[in-house]
This record gives structure tokens, sequence and C-alpha cells, in this order.
């Protein structure tokens, strides 16, 4: 089975790097197609904006933790927004994303919602290079299919008594759950 986690990185960062229209060539942001779903790829000080999406963490909602059957995933995307250019351009960028995805709040049906929850501003300077960056946390819920057990699980539980268990002790046991006694 694909990680589902990797598969909506992926699908974020090729909806933001897609172009709108090719003639003339436009984009959903001032990154154009620099969106990558990685985090090892740190902005070049090339003056160009960029956006990494990075899966942050996950839970399960509790509810749907039983086993077998659909489980509900509250996933933690961060969504990096990189300008050289200014603190302004970082978060203009991010403004951008922000309604790109109100545009598509379901990635094409592919997870249940996107929701901003967080957006903070940093600045990194050192010598006469500065980085901005506007860090957005967007919680994306989608829901997951249990792979079916190929083999099935037991259906009978046998009690026995040390040291009389194991292989060849099968007719001291009793059964306490299902089957038939042994």
């Amino acid at each position: 089975m694909a990680n589902p986690r990797k598969l909506i990185t992926a699908a974020i960062a090729e909806y933001l790097r897609t172009p709108v229209t090719t003639d003339p060539l436009t984009f959903r942001t001032d990154a154009k197609g620099r969106a990558l779903d990685s985090d090892s790829t740190p902005p070049d000080a090339d003056g160009l904006a960029e956006i990494n999406v990075v899966f942050a963490r996950e839970t399960i909602d509790a509810t749907t933790q039983h086993q077998g059957g659909p489980r509900r995933r509250v996933m933690q995307v961060s969504v990096e927004c990189y300008s050289t250019a200014s603190k302004d351009a970082a978060d203009d960028l991010a403004m951008q994303v922000e309604d790109a995805m109100r545009e598509n709040p379901t990635l094409g049906n592919t997870v249940e919602s996107l929701i901003l929850t967080d957006v903070d501003l940093y600045i990194a300077e050192r010598d006469s290079f500065a980085l901005f960056a506007a860090m957005m946390k967007w919680e994306v819920v989608y829901w997951t299919h249990v792979q079916p057990d190929e083999t099935g699980r037991p259906t009978t539980v046998l009690l026995g008594f040390a040291p009389e268990i194991g292989p060849g002790s099968e007719p001291d046991y009793s059964t306490i759950i299902g089957g038939v006694d042994v």
C-alpha cells in the first residue's frame, strides 16, 4: 500500500506548481513551478520564491480506531513559503497559497478537508543574505481503509498450564472461546 501521507504532500505540491494556463503561462503563486514535496531542497539565493510541502504529524480519530473498516486521519502539513526579496513577499506567497487551497478545499476529492490553522513569519539574515519565510500549518483530514488480513486470525482461544503447553500438549488444552473442545 502506498504511503498516503507522501501521496497527499505530493498532490499539494503538484497542485501548487501546475500552471493555471499555458498561453500565457500563469501560475497560482509567485513560486511558479518551484513547489516541492520535500524539506531537503533549501531555497536558493537566486531571488526566486519557493514552496516546500512537508508532512509534520498525524493523529487517528479515536472513534475510528476499531479493528477493520475505515480510519479517519488528521494530518498536519507544513507549507513553507520562502523568499529572498522581503518579508512581505513571503507573506504574499503564503496568501497566494491560501487562496489557491481555498479554490480546491478537497484537493480534487483526495481528502475530506484542508484547513489552514496557523501562519508564522520568520527572518534569517547573515551578512548580505536574508531569507524570509512564512510557515503555514494545514490540517488535512483524510480516510484510509485497513487492508484485510489474507490469512485470517484465530477464532479459537485455548488455555493450557505450564509445563504442559506447546506442540504435543494440545490434548491437555481447554477451549475457552469459540471452537470445539480439544
